[in-house]
C-alpha cells in the first residue's frame, strides 16, 4: 500500500508540475511579454499621461488589462509589440514624452492635428522601424532634431503647420527611403542643404510658409522622381536653378513669394507633365517665357508680381488645359492677344497692373467658363466689348483705371453670377445700366472717377447682398433712390462728387450695417435726416459742400462709433450741439463755412480721440473754451473767421502734438500766451487779425519747427524778440500792422529759410540790419512805414529773388543799390523813396 502510495504522488506532482508548464507560454513569448511588451506599455501610459488622456477624445481601453491592440488608436504584431499608433484629431494636449522613443517596433505614427507642444523629443529617432511620422498641425516648436537622420526606413516625415524654428539638419538627406518631406507652415530659417539632392525616392518635397533663405541648391536636379515641388513664401534668393528642368515627372512646381531673380529658366520646358507652374511675387525679369507654350498639361500658370517685360505670346492659346493664368503686376507690353478667347477651360484671367494697351479682344467673350477677369490698370482704351455679356459664370470683373471709353454694356447687365464689379478711374460715359440691378449676388459696385451721368437706378435697392456702393467722381443727376434704404448688408455707400438733388433719403437711417456713408460735393439739398443717428456701425458721415440747411441733430451725438464728421460748407444755422461732445472715438470734426452761432460748447473737450478740430468761417461768439487745453491729441485746431472774443487759454499751450493752430481773423484780446512756446510740434501759428495786445513771447522762439507766423493786425506793443531768429525753419514772418517798438533784430538774418518777411506798418526805428543781405532766399520784403533811419544795406542788393520790395514811409538816406535798375519786381514802391541810384 504504502508503494501504491509513493507511486499515486509521484504521479500527482508529475501532473502539477506538468500543469504548471502548461499554463506557462514559450520561452521566448515570455520574454517578450516581460520585456518589449511591458516596455511599450509604459511607454504608451507616459503619452497619456503626458497629454491628457483623461480628456482625449477617444480613448477606449487605455490603462486597462488588456493587450495593447485593444487600446484605441494602437495595432500591434503577433508578439503584442505596438507597430501602430494613430491618435490625429484626438484632443491630446502637452508635450511628447521621451519615452515614445522606447517603441521600437512602431512602423506608423499618426499623432496630428492635436495640441501638442514643446519640442521634438530627439528620442524618436531610435525608432529604427518608423515608416511614416505625422504630427502635422500641433504646435511643437524648437529645432528638428539631426538625431532624426536614424530613421531609415523612414518614407513620410510630415512635420507642417508647427511653430518650428530654427536650420533644417542636413541630416535629414541622409533618409534614403523618404518619399514625402513636407514641412510647411513652420517658422524654418537658414538654408535648403544640398544633402536633399541625395533623397532620391523623393516625390514630395514641400518647404512652403518658412523663413528659409539663401539660394536654391543645384544638387535638386538629382531628384528624378520628385512629383511636387513647393517651397514658395520664404525668403530664397538668387536665380533659379537650370537644373530644376531635369526633373521631368513633376507635375507642381510653386517657387512664389520669395526673391528669387534673374530670367525664368528655359529649360522648364522640358517639364511636360507640369500641371501647376508659379514664380510669382519674385524679383524675375526678361521677356515672357514664350516656351511656356510647350507645356500642353498646364493647367495654373502664374508669373504675376515679378519684373517680366515685352509681349504675351499670341501662341498662348495652345495651352488648351489652362484653367488659371495670372500674369499681373508685371511690366508686360503690347495687347492683350484675341487667342486667348480659345482657352475654353480658362476659369481666372488675370492681367492687372502691366502696360497693355489697345482695345480689350471682343474673343475673351468665349470664355464662357471665366469666373474672374482682371485687366485692370493698364493702358487699354476703346469701348468694353458688348460680348462680355456672355460670361454667364463671372462673377468678378476688374477693368478699373485704364483709358476706356463709351457706354457701359447693357449685356453686362446678363452677368447674374457677378459678385464684384469695378470699372472705375476711366472715361465710361452714359448711363448705368439698369441690369445692374438685376445681379442678386453683387457684393460691390465700383463705377467712381468716370464721366457717367443720368439717374441712379431705382431698382438698386434690389441688391441685398450689396456691401459696397460707390459712385462718386462721376456726372450723376437726380435724387438718391429711397429704395437705397433697402440695402440691409451695405457697409459703404459713396455718391460724393455728384450733380445729386433733392434730399437725403430719411431711409438711409435703416442701414445698419453701414460705416462709411460720403454724400460731398453735391447738390443735396433740406435737412440732415435724424434717423441717421440709427446708423450704429458708421465711422464716417460726410456730407459736406452740399446745399444742406438747418441745424445739427443733436440725436448724432449717439453715433459712438464716429471717427469722421465733415458738415463744412452748407448753410447750416443754430448752435453746435453740446451731444457732439459725446463722439468719445470722434478724430475729426469738420464744421467750417456754415452759418453757425452761438458758443463753442465746452464739452467739445472731452473728445479725447480728436486730431482735428476746423469750424472757421461761421459766426460763433463768446470765448474759447479752456477745456479745447484737454484735446491731448489735437494735431489742427481752427477757429479763423468767427466772432470769438476774450483772451487766447494758455491750456492751448498743453496741445503738444498741435501742428497747426488758427484763431485768426476773430475778436481776441488780451496778450499772446507765453504758453504757446511749449507748442513743439507747431508748424503754423495764425493769430493776425484779432485784438490782441502787449509783447510778443520770447517763448516763441523755441518753436523749432515752425515754418508760418502770422501775428499781424494786432495791437501787440514791445520789440520784436532777438529770439525769432532761432526759428530756422521759418518761411513765413509776418508781424506787420501792430505798434511794436524798438530796432529790428539782427538775429532775423538767421532764417535762412525766409521767403515772406512782413515787419511794415509797425514803429519801429533804428537801421535796417545788413545780416537782412543772408536771406538767400527772401522773395518778399515789406519794411515800410515804420520810423527806420540810415542807409539801404548794400547787402540786400545780392538777394537776387526778390518780387516784392517795400521801404517807404520810413527816413531812409543815402542811395538804391545799382542793381536794383534792372531788376524787375513784380510790386516794389522804390519811386517813393525818392533816393538816387548808387554808382557801380
Amino acid at each position: 500500500m504504502q508503494h501504491i502510495g509513493r507511486i499515486a504522488f509521484a504521479l500527482i506532482a508529475v501532473i502539477s508540475i506538468a500543469a504548471t508548464l502548461l499554463a506557462m507560454p514559450a520561452s521566448g513569448q515570455g520574454n517578450s511579454e516581460n520585456s518589449g511588451s511591458a516596455s511599450d506599455r509604459d511607454a504608451l501610459i507616459s503619452l497619456y499621461e503626458a497629454t491628457g488622456g483623461d480628456y482625449w477624445d477617444y480613448s477606449s481601453g487605455w490603462l486597462g488589462d488588456g493587450p495593447l491592440g485593444s487600446w484605441y488608436g494602437v495595432s500591434t504584431d503577433g508578439d503584442g509589440r505596438v507597430t501602430g499608433l494613430s491618435l490625429a484629431s484626438n484632443g491630446l494636449v502637452g508635450e511628447l514624452p521621451a519615452e515614445i522613443g522606447s517603441l521600437d517596433n512602431l512602423e506608423h505614427l499618426n499623432l496630428g492635428n492635436n495640441d501638442l507642444v514643446g519640442e521634438l523629443p530627439a528620442e524618436l529617432g531610435d525608432l529604427a522601424n518608423l515608416v511614416k511620422l505625422d504630427l502635422q498641425d500641433n504646435r511643437l516648436e524648437r529645432a528638428i532634431p539631426p538625431e532624426f537622420a536614424g530613421l531609415s526606413k523612414l518614407t513620410v516625415l510630415d512635420l507642417k503647420y508647427n511653430g518650428l524654428w530654427g536650420s533644417i539638419p542636413a541630416e535629414l538627406g541622409q533618409l534614403s527611403e523618404l518619399r514625402t518631406l513636407d514641412l510647411r507652415g513652420n517658422a524654418l530659417s537658414g538654408s535648403i542643404p544640398a544633402e536633399f539632392g541625395d533623397l532620391y525616392e523623393l516625390t514630395h518635397l514641400m518647404l512652403r510658409f518658412n523663413r528659409l533663405s539663401g539660394d536654391i541648391p543645384v544638387e535638386l536636379g538629382n531628384l528624378q522622381r520628385l512629383e511636387w515641388l513647393d517651397f514658395s513664401s520664404n525668403r530664397l534668393s538668387g536665380e533659379i536653378p537650370s537644373e530644376i528642368g531635369n526633373l521631368t515627372r513633376l507635375t507642381w512646381l510653386d517657387l512664389a513669394d520669395n526673391a528669387l531673380s534673374g530670367e525664368i529658366p528655359g529649360e522648364l520646358a522640358g517639364l511636360n507633365r507640369l500641371r501647376h507652374l508659379s514664380l510669382s511675387a519674385n524679383n524675375l525679369t526678361g521677356e515672357f517665357p514664350v516656351w511656356t507654350v510647350k507645356l500642353s498639361d498646364l493647367r495654373h500658370l502664374s508669373l504675376s508680381s515679378n519684373n517680366l517685360t515685352g509681349p504675351i505670346t499670341p501662341w498662348i492659346g495652345a495651352l488648351g488645359q489652362l484653367r488659371t493664368l495670372r500674369l499681373g503686376h508685371n511690366e508686360l507690353s503690347g495687347s492683350i492677344p484675341a487667342t486667348l478667347g480659345i482657352l475654353g477651360s480658362l476659369k481666372v484671367l488675370g492681367l492687372e497692373d502691366n502696360g497693355l494697351s489697345g482695345e480689350i479682344p471682343p474673343e475673351l467673350g468665349r470664355l464662357t467658363d471665366l469666373r474672374e477677369l482682371d485687366l485692370s490698370k493698364n493702358g487699354l482704351s476703346g469701348e468694353i466689348p458688348a460680348e462680355l455679356g456672355y460670361l454667364v459664370e463671372l462673377a468678378q470683373l476688374f477693368l478699373q483705371d485704364n483709358r476706356l471709353s463709351g457706354e457701359i454694356p447693357a449685356e453686362l447687365g446678363h452677368l447674374v453670377e457677378m459678385e464684384n464689379i469695378d470699372l472705375s478711374e476711366n472715361w465710361l460715359s452714359g448711363t448705368i445700366p439698369e441690369g445692374f440691378s438685376s445681379m442678386p449676388g453683387l457684393k460691390s459696385m465700383l463705377l467712381h472717377d468716370n464721366l457717367l451721368s443720368g439717374d441712379i437706378p431705382a431698382g438698386i435697392g434690389d441688391l441685398g447682398r450689396l456691401g459696397v456702393l460707390d459712385l462718386s467722381n462721376n456726372r450723376l443727376t437726380g435724387e438718391i433712390p429711397a429704395g437705397t434704404g433697402s440695402l440691409g448688408r451695405l457697409g459703404v455707400l459713396d455718391l460724393s462728387n455728384n450733380r445729386l438733388t433733392g434730399e437725403i433719403p430719411a431711409a438711409i437711417g435703416k442701414l445698419s450695417s453701414l460705416e462709411y456713408l460720403d454724400l460731398r460735393g453735391n447738390r443735396l439739398s433740406g435737412d440732415i435726416p435724424t434717423s441717421l443717428a440709427d446708423l450704429q456701425t458708421l465711422t464716417h458721415l460726410l456730407l459736406r459742400d452740399n446745399q444742406l440747411s438747418g441745424e445739427i441733430p443733436a440725436q448724432l451725438g449717439a453715433l459712438t462709433n464716429l471717427r469722421w464728421l465733415d458738415l463744412s460748407i452748407n448753410l447750416l444755422s443754430g448752435e453746435i450741439p453740446e451731444e457732439l461732445g459725446r463722439l468719445a472715438n470722434l478724430q475729426a470734426l469738420y464744421l467750417s463755412y456754415n452759418r453757425l452761432t452761438g458758443k463753442l460748447p465746452p464739452d467739445l473737450g472731452r473728445l479725447a480721440n480728436l486730431k482735428h478740430l476746423m469750424i472757421r468761417r461761421n459766426q460763433l461768439e463768446g470765448e474759447i473754451p479752456a477745456e479745447l487745453g484737454q484735446l491731448a491729441n489735437l494735431e489742427r485746431l481752427n477757429l479763423w473767421a468767427n466772432q470769438l472774443s476774450g483772451e487766447i487759454p494758455a491750456q492751448l499751450g498743453s496741445l503738444t502734438k498741435l501742428t497747426r493752430l488758427d484763431l485768426d481773423n476773430n475778436e481776441l484780446s488780451g496778450e499772446v500766451p507765453a504758453e504757446l512756446g511749449n507748442l513743439s510740434d507747431l508748424r503754423e501759428l495764425w493769430l493776425n487779425g484779432n485784438q490782441l495786445s502787449g509783447a510778443i513771447p520770447a517763448e516763441l522762439g523755441a518753436l523749432s519747427r515752425l515754418t508760418r507766423l502770422y501775428l499781424d493786425r494786432n495791437q501787440l506793443t514791445g520789440g520784436i524778440p532777438a529770439e525769432l531768429g532761432g526759428l530756422i525753419n521759418l518761411t513765413r514772418l509776418w508781424v506787420y500792422g501792430n505798434q511794436l517798438t524798438g530796432e529790428i533784430p539782427s538775429e532775423l538774418g538767421n532764417l535762412s529759410e525766409l521767403t515772406h518777411l512782413y515787419i511794415g506798418d509797425n514803429m519801429l526805428s533804428g537801421e535796417i540790419p545788413s545780416e537782412l543781405g543772408a536771406l538767400g532766399k527772401l522773395t518778399h520784403l515789406d519794411i515800410s512805414d515804420n520810423l527806420l533811419t540810415g542807409e539801404i544795406p548794400s547787402e540786400l542788393a545780392a538777394l537776387h529773388k526778390f518780387e516784392y520790395l517795400y521801404l517807404s514811409g520810413n527816413q531812409l538816406t543815402g542811395c538804391l543799390p545799382a542793381a536794383w535798375e534792372t531788376a524787375d519786381f513784380a510790386g516794389d514802391d522804390l519811386q517813393a523813396l525818392e533816393l538816387e541810384l548808387c554808382l557801380e
